[in-house]
């Protein structure tokens, strides 16, 4: 790819560091409004990041970052119990998306799906644990539906990674296990009010997650 062809990825790319820079500031200073508006700007940025650097534009790719910007507009009404709702089921449909741009890579089954399973009971089980008995009871099964989707992202790029050694799936594996730390996160800070800065905190390994698993689909399917 010419430097020429690369310059509305490198403007877009700057645009999304210069939205992260400005929400990581606005959580760190807690200012309200500006953390809501350059939020919602992040997600469609980074989709036109991997538009412009993706050789092939994968749709399912497409798809789970527009639903992972829905997540991120549901979750700005954090009292309505109904959008909070919406928000994990729109994070919970962006995950099934990428499981599947994943997963349809590699046709078949291999051995080391075993280990995957293994360590998807045992993030499950620290989800039953210790994270949902905080959250509300009406979110509990939803929420526990959403982690079992969650480590499938982790773990459908730990799997590939087994399979085929690419630095591809062990960028978007980093990705995943971001994801479920700021989620894991998340839950501390909005149901056990337990850290200083959590929202700093969770947006910071929210926008690490997100281009780690684009970057992996850029590597993969090269530039």
């Amino acid at each position: 790819m010419s430097f020429t062809h690369l310059i509305p990825g490198i403007v877009c790319g700057a645009l999304f560091l210069a939205a992260t820079v400005v929400q990581l500031f606005a959580c760190y200073r807690r200012c309200p409004r500006m953390r809501d508006v350059s939020k919602v700007l992040l997600m469609p940025l980074l989709l036109a990041t991997y538009c412009c650097f993706a050789a092939k534009i994968d749709l399912l790719v497409v798809t789970a970052l527009v639903f992972g910007w829905l997540g991120d507009a549901f979750l700005l009404f954090k009292r309505s119990r109904i959008l909070m709702l919406c928000g994990v089921v729109s994070f919970a449909l962006g995950h099934i998306f990428y499981i599947g741009a994943m997963l349809f890579t590699r046709p078949g089954l291999h051995v080391s799906l075993l280990l995957c399973i293994a360590l998807c009971a045992l993030w499950l089980t620290f989800v039953y644990k210790k994270l949902l008995p905080f959250a509300p009871r009406s979110l509990r099964k939803p929420g526990f539906v959403y982690a079992f989707l969650l480590s499938g992202t982790c773990l459908s790029a730990l799997y590939l990674l087994l399979c085929s050694a690419r630095l591809c799936w062990l960028v978007a594996f980093v990705g995943g296990l971001f994801f479920m730390l700021s989620d894991t996160l998340l839950t501390s800070q909005e149901y056990r009010k337990e850290m200083n800065h959590g929202n700093f905190c969770v947006m910071l390994t929210y926008i690490i997650a997100q281009s780690l698993l684009i970057t992996g689909f850029v590597l993969y399917g090269g530039m």
